[in-house]
């Protein structure tokens, strides 16, 4: 309970009259607020609570903590100059006020479970206080106080750190009598350095110790380490536990079930048999450090070892979940880093287990370099320790091909979104174990949650399947299942200015399209692909049912075998003769059509390793191409080369777009003609394709043994003349956000040249994009949408930036999103659109949209 008084003693001032005078939690997301809270009002680099104070009174906070007073608020308004140090002065109050014998938690990786187990061993002592969920840094460790009860005789606080000297702040605020330290790893080495650097800031809990204070701590970590934890900590007791004969406490005869961790306890020459209903060796190391925690607050080891029993499984941490399918999945989706999916798979692998299905995703709080040595060793292990592998993000390509040097003949799928590894998992039934693990920013728990849930997108109708469960149940079994948490995204692009790209509705549409004719589909990746980011709609491509891919270079083709895609790769564009060896190399597919490139391509192919080509012909586009009546003696001259496999022949269209298909049928017609007389004559290639977006939507008679579609696939229509179905939806969407607003007077000259000047009082907004973007200069980009408004955009685009005039538009702010391309409430600002402003067409608007943007996918 929170009351007011306690709130103006820790430096709060009233607005005006109170309202309520006691709250009965804190809350900082308006999102996840509950009637009765006091919401706090903070601002941060990416938002400001203050623009939500209306939308969590709605929701029913009858008190505010902000610095300044909402215009109309009907409740209980406290201000201070820094919301945040009240809160945490009230929380510190309020842990001396109660008095409860604190044991504080820190460590890499197994802070929450060790927490978990500490608050049940000694809750059957005493009743017991602890900080809940991860709420363990400088704003969440206070704000979960707000549970603490005068009654409360222990307190379990974990300490986090995002920063050197959090922890040491956390201490301060809320000292401990008992520290434990559960490892020191190297998943904080982006914040801190070096593991010594990470020990330090770990040390620093102990330092807040009282001389008759208590240490526990993990003895199977690196000894250096610990002895540079516990220097200058000597006056204290240290209690080691783990699996090494020299720890105080320790474990062994360990064996695992999906029911739980069966193992011996060893504690001062007594050996106990425990069980805990936890799976996995890191709830080995949480129970001996509840254990140890008990025994040093005076509970007899039979009491502590007891207690172990009634640990609630945490979700997201290895918890076991029975499939519809008589499966079981291993549910590890809370916040994996490298260390804890290298437990996970262990576990994997010591569970018995008909077949082993293993699904990672990325980790985020790691260097570069530290990235790709994890996604190695991971990849290296899950080969060891899995039957199948799905693997989500780019992380994944590292990982597979580490994994093939392990066992070459491992079924592996990279994938992007949730769908994508729906739609790779294997068929599941009774006897087998999937392991989903991820970091929080991968959202591997909406995998759990469609996989134990009957998804309309999953069942034939949107009906419901027997078995599976519903969204309430699952609110109690998985992460982050909160409203506010469906729809929020965790992590940020690399820059204010990102493309979103929704490689679902690719992965839709190229099902549509391949439906739609009954062939099979060779997507179009050129110009990487489309702009949308040619790896990643690759892998979803391949994933929705493609045959093949296309791209217009060989440098295009080496980007893809170099991400992991093995599918065929057919380099559409012209290849001289000294890439020949290249293209053979890279095993992509070659479009042919002179002698020269021929000889080279077989004198660089050999006995165990073709070249695989596509014969290009000329049927009206005059271009590229070997005219009909040259394709004849061509592919017999082929015959004689050693090396070269024909595998098909094409044709490209010049206005399968056009409103008179006279020209296209012609083509059609020549290429079905050419093709009769090369079977006739035993030479036709067994793949004929000519059919681009638009022959594909309006043309069956094109579509041939295949169909080659390439910007259908992203969304958008090939011209006006060939409209969309409205199954096909937009794929890419352009933001950016505002930067600065400034106030300007009539007959200011806004941006270079001064060629645009205001026409009187205007409010000008700048955002961080401009011709280096892709957003042209000339003709000029017209309109963004700024609060769901059209906005125009005024003066001269910049290289880096551009300026909009938002004086219409009521309460527009620095940080507010900006939609370039794609829909921001009722309003919609098309590829089409843009391409008519620019005098264009939307193939030229989307592939020119730069490198420097960043490309973020759906989850």
């Amino acid at each position: 309970m929170i009351l007011l008084r306690d709130l103006l003693a820790a430096g709060a001032r009233l607005a005006g009259p109170p309202g309520a005078t006691t709250f009965t939690d804190w809350c900082y997301d308006s999102r996840l607020m509950t009637p009765g809270a006091c919401f706090v009002a903070l601002r941060t680099p990416r938002a400001d609570g203050h623009d939500f104070i209306a939308a969590a009174i709605a929701a029913g906070a009858t008190g505010v903590l902000c610095r300044w007073a909402p215009a109309s608020a009907g409740v209980t308004v406290l201000l201070a100059d820094e919301p945040q140090a009240v809160l945490q002065r009230w929380a510190a109050a309020r842990l001396t006020a109660a008095a409860p014998q604190v044991i504080g938690v820190t460590g890499s990786v197994g802070k929450t479970t060790t927490r978990r187990a500490i608050a049940a061993v000694l809750a059957t002592a005493q009743p017991t206080f602890q900080s809940r969920r991860s709420f363990n840094s400088l704003l969440g460790l206070p704000v979960a106080l707000a549970r603490l009860r005068d009654e409360h005789r222990f307190a379990v606080l974990e300490y986090g750190s995002d920063h050197p000297g959090e922890i040491e702040a956390l201490a301060a605020l809320f000292p401990p009598q008992i520290a434990v330290v559960t490892s020191v790893g190297a998943v904080h080495l982006h914040r801190f350095g070096t593991l010594a650097q990470v020990a330090t800031e770990f040390a620093t809990l102990l330092a807040a110790l009282p001389t008759n204070g208590i240490v526990i701590m993990n003895g199977d970590d690196q000894k250096g380490l610990l002895a540079h934890l516990t220097n200058g900590h000597a006056d204290r007791g240290v209690i080691r536990y783990g699996l090494g004969r020299d720890c105080d406490i320790r474990a062994d005869t360990i064996t695992y079930s999906l029911e739980g961790t069966r193992f011996q306890l060893h504690w001062q020459g007594v050996v106990e048999t425990v069980s805990i209903p936890l799976i996995g060796l890191p709830a080995v190391y949480a129970a001996l450090a509840a254990v140890a925690t008990g025994l040093v607050c005076g509970l007899r080891l039979t009491s502590c070892v007891a207690a172990l029993s009634t640990i609630e499984p945490v979700a997201g941490r290895l918890r076991p979940l029975r499939l519809p399918s008589g499966a079981v999945l291993l549910d590890d989706t809370f916040n994996a880093s490298p260390p804890s999916v290298e437990a996970a798979l262990t576990t994997l692998a010591a569970l018995p287990a008909r077949r082993r299905i293993a699904v990672l995703g990325p980790f985020t709080e790691l260097k570069t370099d530290e990235a790709t040595v994890a996604a190695r060793e991971l990849g290296q292990l899950a080969a060891h320790c899995s039957d199948a592998l799905i693997l989500k993000g780019d992380w994944g390509v590292i990982a597979a091909r580490a994994a093939r040097t392990v066992r070459n003949d491992l079924p592996i799928t990279i994938v992007d979104t949730t769908d994508a590894a729906l739609r790779a998992m294997p068929v599941t039934r009774t006897g087998d174990l999937v392991l989903v693990s991820g970091s929080a920013e991968a959202r591997m728990e909406r995998f759990v949650a469609r996989v134990l849930m009957a998804h309309p997108a999953d069942t034939p109708g949107g009906t419901p399947i027997a078995g599976y469960l519903t969204t309430p149940q699952l609110d109690h079994l998985l992460v982050r299942q909160e409203t506010a948490w469906r729809s929020v995204r965790i992590g940020a692009p690399d820059r204010p200015t990102w493309l979103r790209v929704d490689l679902d509705a690719i992965a839709t549409n190229i099902r549509w399209l391949q439906q739609l004719r009954g062939v099979p589909l060779m997507v179009v990746l050129k110009g990487d692909g489309y702009g949308h980011g040619a790896v990643r709609v690759a892998r979803a491509a391949l994933g929705a049912g493609a045959s093949a891919v296309a791209v217009a270079t060989l440098g295009e083709g080496r980007t893809l075998r170099e991400q992991g895609i093995l599918a065929p790769i057919l380099v559409l564009g012209y290849t001289p003769p000294w890439q020949a060896e290249a293209i053979v190399g890279l095993g992509l597919d070659c479009t042919l059509f002179d002698d020269d490139t021929a000889q080279a391509l077989s004198a660089a192919a050999s006995a165990d390793r073709r070249v695989r080509v596509h014969i290009k012909v000329d049927t009206g586009m005059a271009r590229l191409g070997l005219a009909p009546n040259e394709v004849g003696p061509f592919l017999s001259r082929l015959r004689h080369l050693p090396g070269i496999e024909v595998v098909g022949i094409y044709t490209h269209f010049a206005s399968a777009d056009a409103e008179d298909l006279t020209q296209t049928t012609t083509q059609i017609e020549r290429f079905r003609r050419l093709l009769d007389e090369l079977a006739t004559a035993g030479l036709r290639p067994p793949l004929a394709h000519a059919a681009n977006s638009a022959a594909t939507l309006r043309l069956p008679t094109a579509c041939f043994d295949m169909i080659r579609p390439g910007i259908a696939c992203y969304g958008l229509a090939p011209a006006p003349t060939v409209p969309l179905p409205a199954t096909l939806r937009p794929a890419l969407s352009f933001h950016s956000e505002i930067a600065q607003i400034r106030d300007h007077p009539e007959g200011t000259p806004i941006s270079y040249g001064g060629s645009y000047i205001t026409r009187g009082n205007s409010r000008i907004a700048t955002i961080p994009v401009g011709y280096a973007d892709g957003l042209r200069r000339s003709p000029a980009w017209r309109e963004v949408l700024v609060r769901g408004q059209r906005a125009p955009l005024v003066g001269r685009i910049c290289m880096d930036y551009a300026m909009l005039d938002v004086t219409d538009l009521a309460e527009v702010r620095r940080g507010d999103s900006v939609v370039l391309i794609g829909q921001q409430g009722s309003e919609t600002i098309t590829a089409d659109e843009v391409a008519t402003w620019l005098n264009t067409i939307s193939y030229d608007v989307v592939t020119g949209i730069l490198p420097r943007v960043p490309r973020e996918v759906g989850e």
